[in-house]
């Protein structure tokens, strides 16, 4: 065999591997969908890659903190309706899920813009019913399968991302360059079952990017993590 394809070999079975976990930690997630709260897929290994994160260790913990805070806020308005997911990056929050009625909609907003530290809202819940068991292990997957599409394009940095997906909806978090926004949006769009795509990524310039975050410029190789969502379900 010569130098090129053992190349080719090792990259491919790192692929694979990649994959395999993601799949993985997509199947442990929806095996707990019927807990109060879920921790996303994207929890798996957020801990062990702090480093390659491009927000300060300060910023993922106050996203943590906020997120916490905002779930226990909100599971309390709610007193057993609604089914919410709160998910902060960089303290951009955002909401997702289904609530009973607009004035529920409006006071889980009230609620985080009163948390501390908190930067921006993007209010994505929807007034109706909430989603079935069947349909958020769906949204968990396509979160799964995107996440894997960034890790197969090398002109991403799959870490940069925070991906949510509600109702086949894709929000993507992040800070990235206009270049990294263009190509994620373009290939979260073409993943099977996603409905829209929604930009929600704080762009940087490439100097930025080559100074400040100059480690976050490559595809890491160990397996990606993200702040946690939390998930209200009742």
């Amino acid at each position: 065999m010569t130098q090129r394809s053992k190349r080719q070999s090792v990259a491919h079975r790192s692929g694979a591997a990649r994959r395999a976990g993601l799949l993985l930690a997509t199947m442990l997630a929806a095996s707990q969908l019927q807990g109060c709260f879920v921790l996303g897929a994207a929890a798996v290994g957020g801990t062990a890659l702090v480093a390659t994160d491009r927000r300060t260790a300060g910023s993922q913990l106050e996203d943590k903190n906020i997120q916490l805070t905002a779930s226990g806020r909100i599971s309390d308005m709610l007193a057993g309706r609604g089914n919410v997911s709160v998910d902060s990056y960089n303290q951009q929050v955002l909401l997702t899920g289904q609530v009973p009625s607009a004035a529920d909609k409006q006071q889980a907003q009230n609620i985080v813009a009163g948390i501390a530290n908190v930067k921006s809202i993007a209010n994505e819940l929807v007034v109706g019913p909430s989603s079935s068991l069947d349909q958020q292990a769906r949204d968990t997957l396509i979160t799964t399968k995107v996440r894997a599409s960034f890790i197969d394009d090398r002109q991403l940095y799959a870490q940069a991302f925070q991906i949510t997906t509600s109702g086949g909806v894709v929000y993507l978090q992040g800070l990235v360059t206009k270049d990294e926004a263009a190509e994620a949006t373009s290939v979260a769009s073409n993943v099977s079952g996603v409905k829209k795509v929604v930009d929600l990524l704080a762009i940087i310039t490439p100097q930025q990017l080559q100074t400040q975050y100059k480690n976050t410029s490559q595809t890491p190789v160990t397996p990606p993590g993200s702040a946690p969502s939390v998930n209200i379900q009742h």
